[in-house]
């Protein structure tokens, strides 16, 4: 018999799998913008872009860090520190 809490947990497992390589995208995103607007060389075209790149990465990360404390703070909160135990595995 599967409980609620086991299928939340279960739910917050897979998101664990999954936030570590969304992370490292917005990073290597965040990265290539930087590198794009180091050797733009002057052009305003390149340097456009590469900044474009800097702001999705820096907006990804943001979102990313402040999903995963909104969620780890209804978890805790409806289910105590015990049922939140998964996803404090995160880290």
């Amino acid at each position: 018999m599967t409980t609620f809490s086991g299928i939340i947990n279960a739910i917050v497992q897979i998101l664990c799998q999954s936030i570590g390589m969304l992370f490292v995208l917005a990073t290597v995103v965040f990265l290539w913008g930087v590198v794009q607007y180091v050797i733009a060389g002057g052009s305003e075209d390149k340097m456009k872009e590469g900044r474009q790149y800097i702001i999705y990465g820096l907006f990804g990360l943001f979102i990313m860090v402040a999903m995963w404390g909104i969620v780890n703070a209804a978890v805790l909160t409806f289910f105590g520190s015990g049922a939140g135990g998964g996803f404090n595995q995160c880290l």
